[in-house]
């Protein structure tokens, strides 16, 4: 497998997880069959330039993005699912909502008591 193949491979993969979509989903969205996706993210068939577009229409992204060869640093959104990335924000949110609410209790007792 060249280089050129593995980036591709990496690349398709990460939109692909990126936009939420399964191996099957893309294999739906593009109309091909589950294995045809499988693979082509294990190297072991060719997309056809057809299928490119499908695929990188399909992620929500520009076709020449997928042949991009410097290095994607994923954000930590990035590398949690849609579920998560709520759990966490409605968890910061909570958290904030504590301190915010215990500063303001502590100012009105100070108030209180002066």
């Amino acid at each position: 497998m060249t280089d050129y193949q593995e980036n591709f491979i990496q690349k398709m993969r990460f939109y692909r997880k990126r936009a939420g979509i399964t191996q099957a989903g893309l294999a739906e969205l593009c109309s091909v069959s589950n294995g045809t996706i499988g693979n082509i993210e294990c190297g072991i068939t060719k997309p056809s330039f057809d299928l490119i577009i499908k695929i990188a229409e399909s992620i929500k992204v520009q076709p020449a993005e997928l042949f991009k060869t410097e290095i994607v640093s994923p954000s930590w959104e990035e590398k949690l699912s849609k579920t998560q990335v709520e759990i966490v924000k409605e968890s910061l949110h909570s958290a904030m909502d504590e301190v915010v609410n215990k500063a303001l209790s502590d100012i009105k007792f100070k108030i209180d008591h002066s």
